[in-house]
């Protein structure tokens, strides 16, 4: 069964992973995030290379289907379509983390459905 993870630089996507055994697919998020990443890492004062490659983090994996490549595109066109510009001008000014306001960023739609999210055990 294949598994899908999002890597983000703190709360901030940017690229989707799905793998099976030793197969995987990488799908790149659009310009727009990468900017946001290096935007809110400057603000965050985290220039430097280790300071900046420590806030890089993994998602829990979730099961997906088998089609590595179209279960990647697809979660990177959903999570496209979920964060608006305002949205991450958002994550920028709060340094790349969800702002503690309690407004809270679009939700995944696997989360927003109530669907479980199934812990790789491997990872």
């Amino acid at each position: 069964m294949a598994k899908l993870i999002i890597i983000s630089w703190r709360d901030v996507p940017a690229q989707v992973l799905v793998k099976s055994g030793r197969e995987t697919a990488k799908v790149q998020l659009s310009h727009r995030f990468q900017e946001a990443v290096d935007r809110a890492a400057m603000r965050a004062g985290k220039s430097g290379s280790d300071a900046y490659l420590a806030d890089w983090k993994r998602s829990e994996p979730r099961r997906c289907g088998d089609d590595l490549k179209a279960e990647a595109e697809a979660e990177a066109a959903a999570i496209e379509a979920r964060y608006s510009d305002d949205d991450l001008l958002r994550l920028i000014r709060a340094h790349g983390l969800e702002e503690p306001t309690g407004r809270a960023l679009p939700p995944a739609p696997d989360a927003a459905a109530g669907a479980p999210v199934v812990p790789d055990e491997a990872a």
